[in-house]
C-alpha cells in the first residue's frame, strides 16, 4: 500500500469494466505526500521533466481498468494528462518560456493566498486560545474593554458568544467552509 499523491483529470475516463467514471488516479511518482494535484499545479522540484503512466483504478467496482493514462510534468508543473505516450509527448513540446511563467504567476499567486489563510488560521488558534485562558469569555462587555476589544478584531464573529475554545473553532470552520463553497459556484 503505502503513501501516494491524487492528480485530478480535467475530463473523466470512462471505466473500461464498468463504465463508471475516473476523475483521478493515485501515484507514488512524486512526493507521496497525500497531496492532491490538477493541471498546472507545481508537483515536483523545477529540474523535473517527465511523463509518469499510471494505471487506471476504478472506485466503483474495484478493479484496475486496465486503461493508462499519462501525466505530463515540465519543469515542476503538471501540464496535462493523456490518453498515449505520443499526445504527453506534445504536450511538453508545446510548452514554451512564456506560458511557463504566466502558470507561475498563478502558482505564486495561489501560494500566496494560502500562507495568508494559513497566518490567518494560526492567528485566530492563538487569539482562541489565550481568549478562554484569561477568560475574556466570561467577562462583561464593560470589564477589560480594551484587551477584549484586540481579541474582538481578530475573531469577533467566532469568539463572541462561545462558552469554550470547540464552539468557537466549529464557528471559525463552518464559516470558511462556506466561504469555499461559495467561491466554489463562481470559479
Amino acid at each position: 500500500m503505502g503513501v501516494f499523491d491524487t492528480i485530478y483529470f480535467d475530463k473523466a475516463y470512462p471505466c473500461s469494466q464498468c463504465g463508471a467514471e475516473i476523475d483521478s488516479t493515485q501515484t507514488k511518482a512524486f512526493e507521496q505526500a497525500l497531496s492532491h494535484y490538477h493541471v498546472k499545479d507545481c508537483i515536483s522540484h523545477a529540474e523535473d521533466i517527465r511523463i509518469v503512466k499510471e494505471e487506471l483504478y476504478c472506485n466503483a467496482c474495484r478493479k484496475l481498468s486496465g486503461q493508462y493514462v499519462y501525466i505530463a510534468v515540465h519543469r515542476g508543473i503538471v501540464v496535462g494528462v493523456a490518453d498515449t505516450l505520443p499526445a504527453a509527448q506534445n504536450m511538453l513540446n508545446d510548452m514554451n518560456l512564456e506560458k511557463m511563467i504566466l502558470w507561475y504567476h498563478d502558482l505564486f499567486k495561489k501560494f500566496r493566498k494560502e500562507a495568508r489563510e494559513k497566518a490567518n488560521a494560526l492567528g485566530f488558534m492563538r487569539s482562541t486560545v489565550e481568549w478562554f485562558e484569561k477568560g475574556y469569555h466570561k467577562m462583561d462587555e464593560g470589564d477589560n474593554a480594551a484587551n477584549r476589544a484586540l481579541f474582538l478584531i481578530m475573531g469577533k464573529e467566532y469568539l463572541k458568544g462561545s462558552q469554550d475554545p470547540l464552539e468557537a473553532l466549529k464557528k471559525y470552520l463552518i464559516v470558511k467552509e462556506k466561504k469555499e463553497e461559495d467561491q466554489d459556484l463562481f470559479f
